[in-house]
């Protein structure tokens, strides 16, 4: 929460997040952009189709060690505070309970119950998946490697795997190896648990509760197009949302960078291809003094 909350400090991120609320509960607009938002939701956070635009490759990596870990946490949490456990009635038969309310009893022997009891083994998979492929990205691209730090890139995959492998351990143990070492493997699996825990907020793994906000910016992006555009300055073309244009000046400010020009305009009153012609006058008047 502390670090969330220094990140909501930030001047861009601070207009994001009030513009995105502001926008969001308007009256009149308010079930559409409900409805903006669940699709946001459909598409960006459960789909990851936003990244499957830039290869299938990184999309697999997101989907996997995302929807590995969300799932591995709806299926733990319940378990960890009792919201759901199971109760082994007659021979073969177990009876799940359900925040205390009983389920129809499951045959112990049946893919359903081999499944359900499997769930975390198969979550591990996925998690251990999307990290290999994420590890070999950052061995193998050049990009990555000239960006890339050790303690906020590499560790938090490695702690997913060590997470996922201790895991299987266990259901190995149990299975295969009559619990040798069960013990040590509990508490080394719980281990690596609460480091994790610890390590969320200073790695990638932020963008667990950093990732929802993008349904703000979304919005914000998308009711911009709706609302009265700003003119460049020089060719009077439209180029942005004037709301847009003040809110961009506005954090301009707040980061201390003054871009006016000297006839009462900033930069920022005028359009990208405006802005790379009078870069290049400025440019060619400076030749011709040198």
């Amino acid at each position: 929460m502390f670090r969330y909350a220094i990140w909501l400090q930030r001047p861009a991120t601070r207009v994001y997040w009030r513009r995105g609320w502001k926008l969001y509960l308007q009256r009149e607009k308010f079930v559409q952009n409900t409805a903006h938002a669940a699709k946001t939701v459909a598409t960006n956070l459960v789909g990851q189709r936003f990244i499957f635009k830039r290869g299938f490759s990184r999309w697999a990596m997101h989907f996997l060690i995302m929807w590995g870990c969300v799932l591995s946490a709806l299926i733990t949490f319940p378990l960890v505070f009792g919201w759901v456990h199971f109760k082994l009635e007659g021979e073969l038969g177990y009876r799940a309970y359900v925040f205390g309310f009983p389920l129809n009893v499951m045959n112990g022997r049946s893919l359903i119950a081999w499944v359900t009891f499997h769930a975390l083994d198969f979550t591990a998979l996925m998690v251990i998946a999307g990290c290999a492929i994420a590890i070999h990205r950052r061995l193998r691209d050049r990009g990555a490697i000239a960006l890339q730090q050790f303690t906020l890139d590499f560790v938090p995959h490695m702690l997913l795997i060590a997470i996922s492998i201790t895991g299987l351990m266990l259901t190995a143990s149990s299975l295969w190896l009559k619990g040798y070492m069960y013990h040590f493997i509990a508490l080394t699996h719980q281990a690596t648990v609460i480091m994790t825990l610890f390590y969320l907020p200073f790695g990638k793994l932020f963008h667990v509760v950093q990732r929802p906000a993008s349904i703000g910016v979304e919005l914000y992006q998308q009711r911009a197009q709706e609302m009265p555009q700003a003119k460049c300055a020089r060719c009077g073309a439209e180029f942005v949302a004037q709301l847009w244009l003040d809110d961009l000046k506005t954090v301009v400010d707040k980061l201390g960078f003054d871009y006016s020009l000297g006839d009462g305009k900033t930069l920022q009153d005028y359009c990208p291809r405006c802005k790379r012609i009078m870069r290049g006058i400025v440019y060619t008047n400076l030749q011709k003094n040198s």
